[in-house]
């Protein structure tokens, strides 16, 4: 069934009873239906921080970034702002690989088993994991990911960008990355591009790992690779 076609049919057998179901009910681009994801919360025992999580298909994903201060992690120490903590409020904290990864093997495994840096009871999500995110998603994944607030959350200096429909409650949003470069860490693409990192090595090169990044001029979602070493990314994690 198209999305035309699922659309005509839930218009015809809609009624005054059920027409409040249908602004929570809509069709996929594959023409399945899909009810808004209920977003709940959860505790991390470690800090007491409490965290948003949402089901998408059978997997059950943070609604937010990561924000435990492990040691090698930062805040997004953007000049303008001149206050991180307030940075990772909004955005997380940013985490190199092998922080992200609790020094544990890379795993490109559904689940992917590795607990890392997150919360007890969730994991770190492989590529196959993210793939099976976006698969799940279909179309545009980038646009259904993003807040709603994508552009709300933008930066001085940065690039205008789109917002997205946030229609599975993920709430994606333009936290840049870090780049540690000549022994300083510089600040790049806040309020622009989110990038958050896999458990997976990439196979051709042991010092880089597979990435997801989502761009603010953009409806998709990127599959790519950055150094484990240099750059410090969001992360998301997976209930087990």
């Amino acid at each position: 069934m198209n999305r035309n076609i699922c659309r005509k049919t839930i218009l015809k057998t809609a009624s005054i009873s059920i027409l409040a179901v249908l602004f929570y009910t809509v069709c996929d681009d594959n023409g399945v239906k899909v009810v808004t994801p209920e977003v709940t919360t959860f505790e991390d025992v470690r800090d007491g921080k409490i965290y948003k999580k949402v089901q998408i298909g059978d997997q059950i994903w943070m609604a937010e970034n990561l924000n435990y201060a492990a040691d090698g992690s930062v805040c997004n120490n953007n000049t303008y702002w001149n206050n991180p903590a307030f940075m990772c409020e909004i955005y997380g904290r940013l985490y190199d690989w092998y922080t992200a990864m609790g020094d544990e093997p890379s795993s490109s495994a559904i689940p992917s088993g590795v607990e890392g840096v997150c919360p007890v009871g969730w994991h770190l999500p492989s590529d196959a994991e993210w793939k099976k995110l976006i698969d799940y998603i279909g179309l545009h994944p980038g646009t259904k990911l993003k807040s709603r607030e994508w552009h709300d959350a933008l930066a001085p200096g940065g690039t205008p960008t789109a917002d997205g429909t946030d229609k599975y409650r993920f709430s994606a949003l333009p936290g840049g990355a870090g780049q540690h470069h000549d022994g300083k860490t510089d600040f790049i693409h806040l309020g622009d591009n989110g990038y958050w990192w896999s458990s997976t090595e990439q196979e051709s090169n042991e010092n880089a790992a597979y990435v997801r990044e989502i761009m603010g001029t953009e409806s998709g979602v990127m599959r790519g690779h950055m150094d484990k070493h240099e750059y410090f990314l969001s992360v998301r994690c997976v209930h087990d």
